[in-house]
C-alpha cells in the first residue's frame, strides 16, 4: 500500500472517530473548559551531549493557556480536546561562536507552541456529585510558534587579591564583570534549528468543584513527555503544568 494511500486512510479514520464521538449519546453534560496556568519545562536530550555541554541545564517556567471541550462517552469515562498555547524549553547548549571572549552563566532555549491534545479522562463523583475526580491520558500535537535562545554572559573576572601602591610590577585588583544579556533565534548564529512540530503523551489527574448547575471550578496537573526530536541534538520536550480554570456545561 503507498504512503498516500495510508495516509488518506489514516485520515479518514480520524475523522470517522471525531464524527462518532460528536454523535455519541451523552449521559453526562458536556462542557467547555477555560484554563490556564504554570508549566515547568525542561529539556531531555542524549547525555553523551548534555555531558559536552557548556550551558546549564534548569527549568524555564512559563504560561499555559487553552480551552477545551468535554464529551461524556459513557459511564465515568469521557474525552477532552483541547487547544492551547504552552511555553516549553529549558537549558540550552550555546555554541562558541556566541560566547567568544566570554564566560557563559546562563543559556534558556524558549520554545512556545500551539498545541492540540486528545486526552481520555476517567472520573468518579463525590460528595453527592458536586465533586468529580479524574484521571487524563492522551496524545497532543505542539505547533512551533517561535524559539529563541536567550543567553546571559558576563566578562571574565580577575581574581586576584590588591596589590599594595609602590609594589613592582603592581598588577590592578580584581574586579566584578558585567552582565549582558542576548537573545539569539534558533537557527542562527550556530544555533540549532528546531523542527515545525513535536509530538507527545500526556498523563495527568484532577478535579471539577461544581459551583452550580452549569459552572465548576477544574484543577488539574499534568505531565507532557515529548516523544519526537526537536532538534539535531536529539533533545526532547518535558513539562509540568497546574492548571485551574471555569468549566461551563452546555449540555
Amino acid at each position: 500500500m503507498s504512503a498516500g494511500r495510508c495516509s488518506m486512510l489514516a485520515a479518514t479514520r480520524v475523522v470517522a472517530l471525531v464524527l462518532t464521538l460528536a454523535a455519541a449519546p451523552l449521559g453526562a453534560q458536556t462542557t467547555i473548559g477555560l484554563r490556564g496556568g504554570i508549566g515547568a519545562a525542561t529539556l531531555s536530550g542524549d547525555e553523551s551531549v548534555a555531558r559536552r555541554a557548556s550551558a546549564f541545564k534548569e527549568t524555564r517556567y512559563g504560561v499555559v493557556s487553552g480551552i477545551d471541550a468535554g464529551i461524556p462517552l459513557s459511564g465515568g469515562l469521557g474525552v477532552r480536546i483541547g487547544l492551547g498555547l504552552a511555553q516549553k524549553g529549558g537549558g540550552a547548549d550555546v555554541p562558541p561562536s556566541i560566547t567568544v571572549g566570554r564566560t557563559l552563566a546562563e543559556a534558556m532555549a524558549e520554545l512556545d507552541y500551539l498545541q492540540f491534545s486528545t486526552l481520555i479522562r476517567l472520573s468518579a463523583d463525590a460528595q453527592e456529585g458536586s465533586l468529580n475526580f479524574g484521571l487524563l491520558a492522551g496524545p497532543y500535537l505542539a505547533l512551533n510558534l517561535s524559539c529563541n535562545v536567550a543567553v546571559t554572559t558576563h566578562e571574565a573576572q580577575n581574581t586576584r587579591p590588591p596589590v599594595p601602591p609602590g609594589i613592582p610590577n603592581r598588577v590592578p585588583s580584581g574586579r566584578t564583570g558585567m552582565a549582558e544579556d542576548t537573545g539569539v533565534a534558533c537557527g542562527e548564529d550556530g544555533v540549532s534549528e528546531v523542527t515545525s512540530s513535536d509530538f507527545g503523551l500526556a498523563f495527568g489527574a484532577g478535579f471539577e468543584l461544581k459551583l452550580s448547575d452549569s459552572l465548576g471550578l477544574g484543577l488539574d496537573l499534568i505531565y507532557a513527555m515529548g516523544l519526537s526530536e526537536i532538534d539535531d541534538d536529539g533533545n526532547k520536550t518535558r513539562q509540568v503544568v497546574f492548571q485551574s480554570g471555569l468549566v461551563l456545561a452546555i449540555g
